[in-house]
């Protein structure tokens, strides 16, 4: 009696773990490997999507857009927690010099920012913020745009310590203000690759195409991505996306590459309400699993070619790139 009752148990136990396996293997295949998707712990990273990224260097992306209120702060936290998830490096610069969003996302308050380093002796672990599942957080704000250009011993000073920063990231995501200011133009332009996020509407449209041109007057180099943000179908996203890349090519001669479209998403507002990131509030929302859908996708794209041995941050502050014409 006893034997059977083992056996029975034995039995019990192999069928727990058979499901276990299943329900495991699941997850797997619904978020394409057993880390992604999921909060990394105890700072291990998953295996890279692809193979080794980036060759060995920074991959540095913009995120920016013609207008404000479409969601392009949002999508740089999120496509930032993404690429977490996806086990990259990754540091968020908050480069809003007009509204600096990030911060109210999080609900967090950032004591310094960038110009504190610079103008008060602050070191740079004094300002940047651990944020979820192991994000970097660098508040600039303002301090971006007023250092722009700098010289001397403060450049070299600011250079050494974000040099040193950036040579620890896999990927550094730049979020600008918004519009097409000098400001907006020279951060945007200074990155390898950029994101223009726009909305259906037709002012984003428009505003998504002027911000094109001039980012591309000043660096024809760069790498374009749009990304259509708020769309009620995928039929609407794709004419925008097909709208925008025709007047691109026709006008500019330059290809813009679509990175899909994050649906419409109720969970986003309240995620927002929460100051806690969509993925973290609504992991499995529509504009989530899309949002790491755009994360992968990127991933699977190869970098653009380094266009200067120096890093982003010198890019930035010790020299502006030449304007190359304001028209095309």
């Amino acid at each position: 009696m006893m034997i059977s009752d083992q056996k029975g148990s034995l039995r019990d136990q192999a069928s727990k773990l058979r499901d276990r396996r299943g329900s495991a293997a699941a997850d797997e295949r619904r978020t394409g490997g057993p880390l992604e998707g999921k909060p990394l712990e105890g700072g291990l990273k998953p295996p890279f999507v692809g193979g080794t990224p980036n060759g060995g260097r920074v991959r540095r992306l913009a995120v920016t857009s013609g207008k404000g209120g479409v969601g392009k702060s949002n999508v740089s936290l999120n496509l930032g927690l993404c690429f977490r998830r996806l086990g990259r490096r990754t540091l968020l610069v908050d480069a809003d010099a007009n509204l600096a969003n990030i911060d109210i996302l999080l609900g967090i308050n950032p004591k310094y920012t960038l110009a504190d380093v610079v103008l008060k002796g602050k070191f740079l672990q004094d300002i940047l913020i651990d944020g979820p599942e192991g994000l970097r957080i660098l508040p600039a704000g303002s301090g971006v745009v007023e250092m722009v250009g700098l010289d001397g011993i403060a450049a070299e000073r600011l250079e050494r310590s974000l040099g040193d920063l950036e040579r620890e990231q896999d990927l550094i995501i730049l979020d600008t203000g918004a519009g097409i200011s000098e400001g907006v133009v020279g951060l945007a332009s200074a990155s390898d690759e950029v994101i223009i996020v726009t909305t259906p509407e037709p002012t984003a449209i428009t505003d998504a195409y002027a911000a094109i041109k001039v980012i591309t007057a000043r660096n024809a180099a760069v790498k374009l991505y749009l990304l259509v943000n708020q769309a009620h179908s995928r039929e609407e996203a794709e004419e925008v996306a097909r709208k925008i890349k025709l007047v691109v090519e026709n006008y500019l001669s330059l290809s813009v590459e679509s990175l899909g479209y994050l649906p419409q998403d109720p969970h986003l507002p309240k995620a927002v309400s929460r100051q806690t990131p969509l993925l973290q509030a609504f992991p499995r929302s529509p504009a989530a699993v899309a949002l790491m859908g755009v994360a992968r996708r990127l991933l699977r794209m190869p970098a653009p070619p380094e266009r200067t041995p120096a890093g982003l941050f010198r890019q930035l502050f010790v020299a502006k790139p030449p304007l190359r014409g304001a028209t095309r």
